[in-house]
């Protein structure tokens, strides 16, 4: 009768969705990939004024980017015996920082005309924080931080006793990282 009564405990039992999403849930932002950005931004005079001299701006950029997979918005999956189906989210992607490299800045002004405000400057700084924005795609941040979350969600749902199939795993244009990049 105990050998029965530890066969029946030891069977193993059933694992709901509901249970095994509480269980990912539990790690709600899940930020795996970094990386730094650099993009150096030129800004020349419009011609109507170059009868007075150029003027021209060199300024680098340097931001500081995340990304990662937010796990609490994980809905999809679905269990079939002992085999777990996932959807990922989508991932966000997160630029953490901006640097202007002010020690990096080089300028140019023709003796007819005023040098660059510090505003002027921030304005030009901003259109680099812009480009690196639109530049996304070439990080390669979407894919490592999709491997990232896999493993740890394989490693949650494998301590349950069951095994992950992941799908629809998403490629992403970058128009689209640029729809989910938070500022």
């Amino acid at each position: 009768m105990v050998l029965s009564l530890l066969m029946i405990s030891c069977g193993g039992r059933q694992v709901s969705e509901e249970e095994l999403l509480r269980s990912i849930n539990t790690t709600p932002m899940l930020y795996t990939v970094q990386c730094v950005a650099q993009t150096t931004v030129i800004e020349r005079s419009s011609r109507a004024m170059d009868w007075l001299g150029q003027r021209t701006a060199i300024i680098p950029v340097e931001a500081n980017i995340k990304a990662g997979i937010d796990l609490s918005q994980l809905k999809n999956i679905r269990i079939s015996g002992k085999t777990v189906y996932i959807t990922l989210p989508d991932p966000v992607i997160e630029i953490e920082s901006t640097r202007i490299r002010n020690d990096e800045i080089v300028t140019s002004v023709a003796p007819l005309r005023f040098d660059f405000t510090n505003e002027e400057l921030a304005q030009i700084a901003h259109k680099g924080t812009e480009a690196i924005r639109s530049d996304l795609g070439k990080y390669n941040l979407v894919l490592p931080a999709q491997q990232q979350a896999e493993m740890i969600i394989a490693n949650i749902v494998n301590r349950m006793g069951l095994e992950v199939v992941f799908e629809n795993k998403k490629q992403y244009e970058n128009r689209e990282l640029f729809n989910l990049t938070r500022p």
